[in-house]
């Protein structure tokens, strides 16, 4: 009996325990499923996307007239992504589209407030990640 109760412990150990473990910030575990980071001094979103259609507006809530994009595209297979970011007044400050893996992408945006961002992904898959961040 105490062999039996063993062997199910160690069953159920070996069952509920994870394969494998993602790191944090790190998209890849979660298909179309976005990750979302903002603190007083940055806005970041990460999606490791798979034929994904969608528009997604989001606030980042930072108070700076000088501010940093950086943006990386990876394992880009399909499909592109539009990215507009505007002021309170819908003012535009920064528009691209992407169809292709980026190296990395550094814009600086001086004298305007960030409030809105637009993602505007089209049958895309890839991995990408966008972060905003304060300069000052």
């Amino acid at each position: 009996m105490k062999f039996f109760l063993q062997i199910l412990s160690l069953s159920v150990l070996l069952i509920s325990c994870r394969q494998e473990i993602v790191p944090p910030d790190n998209p890849a575990g979660n298909i179309n499923e976005p990750v979302y980071t903002r603190t007083n001094f940055s806005y970041s979103f990460a999606i490791n996307a798979n034929r994904i259609t969608r528009t997604v507006i989001d606030n980042t809530y930072l108070n700076t007239t000088s501010s940093r994009i950086y943006l990386v595209i990876s394992d880009h297979s399909s499909g592109s992504v539009e990215i507009k970011v505007q002021n309170d007044n819908n003012f535009v400050l920064y528009s691209s589209v992407f169809d292709n893996d980026t190296d990395g992408i550094f814009r600086e945006l001086d004298g305007y407030q960030p409030n809105i961002i637009t993602m505007n992904f089209i049958d895309f898959t890839g991995k990408f990640k966008f972060t905003l961040t304060d300069r000052e």
